[in-house]
């Protein structure tokens, strides 16, 4: 009995060096290596294009932020599962193994898509209604087959758990029709056949493992040949094989410890390094510029008429935005991401004080940031400060924000100060005209304040920093409406379509209402003239709240007979090149955008020069050549 518990101990140990081994493999699953802190894995020879992966990844990020998070694995070939290629061509059998393998870290949904169908899993979820849905859809060949298939999935599981989705179109410029920019992927890990370097602590336990269980076993065969002299013992004995058994316990708990110290430790550093590199090609984010030194005191007056000073906020996190107090371009989506920012540190929140200085020197009344506030709903979660002109232009000096007026219109850098507890600057960050990317924007100040509160709270937020591509008038995409249903924006063989976005805060400096009433006669006379019908849309990015606009649609005197649709996404307004609100857009049945007219800088047009402005459009785009 004695020698075949010396083999038993041999075993067990051998089999807890082997799961030691198998744990110390950075590359044993490929896909748990990235999909712990990124929504795609696709390995680098899978024949997926870069268009189309950033295509996939543009669509998880927008299926994320309307509540429906997914991360997705195309498995292409047996090498991409790593070291259990035996769940080949078994995508359920691995959605379930790699879906428990990721719930240290993520427990949302998980959509597996290899050649020969698809698999699903989403922690403490049955899959039955999932798959039924994916029963139903196709794999195509190559790449190029998986990641269609993997679009397909990703919009049919949203659309069946009532979340509309659109595929950004490929090749999309990223920045909206005029930056000129395209989307950046963010480079994929990718499995390798040489696996990095295994932690020394490991390396340590799994030695210690075998010297100790060899040693166990050694002790009972030579127990076995030879009668040993009687040794002093306590009652309790502990057999050979008891002990070489413990040895794999402590193996087993090592393992687990270690895979959950991996998956949350390395994923940080991997996730640092790639939010890093999406940072830095993202032509949308300003990633700030470090700061050092203490932040110039003032005092001024806030929207309510009372004093303010920047010392009465010692010991918080001060994010101070130089705001115009009228505009309808930048400054509304700089006053979106604070609000964001300081949503997404929850309860820590309260140690986050939002500071704006009036950057107009136009409108420097109390009545004009109050009113501001009021329509952006920040009227009770903010100071925004303003003075006489000189106690302005002495704030805007210290701090060196430019502020100028060419051809009687206020242009200020839109600036935003992070500043610490301790009243020092920490980072600038300059807005960005991008409504896609106020999440983004807002995500970056709340990590900075984070990192300068006590403890550093978690920021509820996990937005990829890649650069969301715009939704342009060549690609169909349908937005809600207000009244509920839907309305379909993009191209049309038959006619041009004509737009117009807005936003309810624009009655602030503009007469919007009565506007939209009279478009109803453009709506009326394009019917009978043959001209395109307009579409309305209304930017609900930067909207203070979902009841802005049906709120404010109920105040009209008479309904509007042309749809208006809400673009809550902010893809829509970059990818039709919108620069400010209210702004028409032409688009050609092509979906081509042949002219464009901002209201805030030009005015309104009166239906009959709306109607020659529309026709002259088209017939300059007749004439050109395409």
């Amino acid at each position: 009995m004695t020698i075949r518990r010396a083999l038993l101990a041999a075993l067990l140990a051998l089999v807890a060096l082997g799961t030691l081994a198998t744990a110390a493999r950075a590359d044993g699953d490929p896909g748990s290596d990235v999909l712990g802190f990124q929504n795609l894995f696709v390995a680098g020879d899978a024949n997926v294009s870069v268009q189309q992966q950033v295509q996939l990844g543009n669509l998880l990020t927008a299926a994320d932020k309307d509540g429906f998070p997914v991360r997705v694995a195309l498995i292409a070939q047996p090498a991409d599962l790593g070291a259990i290629t035996a769940l080949w061509q078994k995508p359920a059998a691995y959605a379930n193994f790699l879906g428990t393998e990721l719930s240290f870290a993520y427990t949302q949904r998980l959509l597996i898509v290899m050649p020969n169908g698809f698999g699903f899993y989403w922690h403490g979820h049955p899959a039955t209604a999932a798959n039924r849905v994916l029963g139903g859809l196709h794999v195509g060949a190559g790449g190029a087959g998986l990641a269609t298939a993997a679009q397909n999935a990703v919009l049919a599981l949203a659309h069946a758990s009532g979340v509309r989705l659109t595929v950004p179109p490929v090749g999309a410029p990223a920045g909206g029709a005029g930056s000129g920019q395209g989307a950046q992927p963010v480079a994929q890990p990718t499995a390798t056949s040489t696996p990095p370097g295994t932690p020394v602590p490991l390396i340590a336990g799994i030695a210690a493992a075998v010297v100790l269980a060899g040693a166990a076993g050694g002790w009972l065969a030579l127990r076995g040949r030879h009668k040993l002299p009687k040794l002093p013992r306590p009652h309790i004995a502990i057999s050979g094989t008891w002990l070489a058994g413990g040895f794999v316990v402590v193996a087993v708990a090592a393992v687990a410890a270690y895979s959950a110290a991996n998956l949350s430790g390395g994923t940080a550093q991997s996730s640092s390094t790639a939010e890093t590199s999406a940072l830095t090609s993202n032509a949308n984010l300003d990633p700030g510029t470090p700061l050092s030194g203490m932040a110039p005191d003032f005092t001024l007056t806030d929207q309510f008429g009372l004093p303010v000073s920047l010392s009465a906020f010692r010991g918080k996190v001060v994010i101070l935005a130089f705001n115009d107090s009228v505009c309808t371009t930048v400054c509304p989506l700089t006053t979106a991401a604070l609000v964001e920012a300081k949503e997404m540190l929850g309860a820590a929140g309260s140690q986050v004080q939002l500071l704006g200085v009036d950057a107009n020197p136009k409108a420097t009344s109390v009545e004009d940031v109050h009113s501001y506030s009021q329509l952006h709903g920040l009227l009770y979660q903010w100071h925004y400060l303003t003075g006489s002109l000189a106690q302005l232009q002495q704030v805007w000096k210290a701090y060196s924000v430019g502020v100028t007026i060419n051809e009687d219109q206020v242009d200020h850098e839109p600036a935003v100060f992070i500043i610490g507890p301790d009243g020092k600057f920490a980072k600038l960050y300059l807005t960005q005209q991008s409504y896609s990317a106020i999440g983004q924007f807002g995500q970056l100040l709340a990590n900075e304040a984070a990192s300068l509160l006590p403890n550093h709270p978690p920021v509820h937020s996990q937005l990829p920093y890649t650069q969301i591509s715009g939704i342009t008038p060549a690609s169909g995409i349908s937005l809600p409406t207000a009244g509920g249903g839907y309305v379909s924006l993009g191209p049309s063989q038959a006619s041009p379509r004509l737009y117009l976005f807005f936003a309810t805060w624009d009655q602030e400096v503009t007469s919007l209402g009565g506007q939209l009433d009279a478009l109803n006669a453009y709506q009326a006379a394009a019917g009978k003239a043959g001209l395109p019908a307009l579409t309305a849309v209304d930017e609900g990015s930067v909207e203070p709240s979902a009841s802005a606009l049906p709120g404010f649609l109920n105040t009209l005197r008479q309904p509007l007979s042309y749809p208006v649709g809400i673009d809550d996404s902010g893809q829509v307004a970059d990818g039709y090149g919108v620069q400010g609100e209210p702004w028409f857009v032409l688009a050609s049945p092509t979906g081509k955008v042949i002219w464009s007219w901002e209201v805030s800088t030009s005015g309104w047009l009166s239906t009959a020069a709306l109607e020659q402005h529309v026709h002259a459009a088209l017939a300059d785009a007749a004439a050109s050549p395409a």
